[in-house]
């Protein structure tokens, strides 16, 4: 898939082409999941954030292990650090 992909991406530069999909469809995906990745930046509680995007992202509860969920708090703090700066 991954080949496939960046295949794509020599003839395109328009992101959903690259990944092989509608841009109605990309479009209701990306709306979906930045819905969901905004609920779990509200949490603010960093180590509780870190674990739901790591869920979120596909890792099972036994491949969690600590050095992913500090690279989970990392990305979080920086997320809603940035959000706050927008504001």
């Amino acid at each position: 898939m991954i080949d496939e992909m960046l295949e794509r991406a020599k003839k395109s530069k328009v992101i959903y082409e690259i990944l092989g999909l509608s841009k109605d469809e990309y479009d209701r995906l990306f709306r979906q999941y930045l819905e969901e990745f905004n609920s779990i930046v509200k949490t603010r509680r960093f180590v509780e954030a870190s674990i739901k995007l790591l869920r979120w992202l596909g890792f099972d509860e036994s491949k969690i292990d600590l050095e992913k969920l500090i690279k989970g708090v990392v990305v979080m703090k920086v997320v809603v650090r940035e959000n706050k700066r927008k504001k």
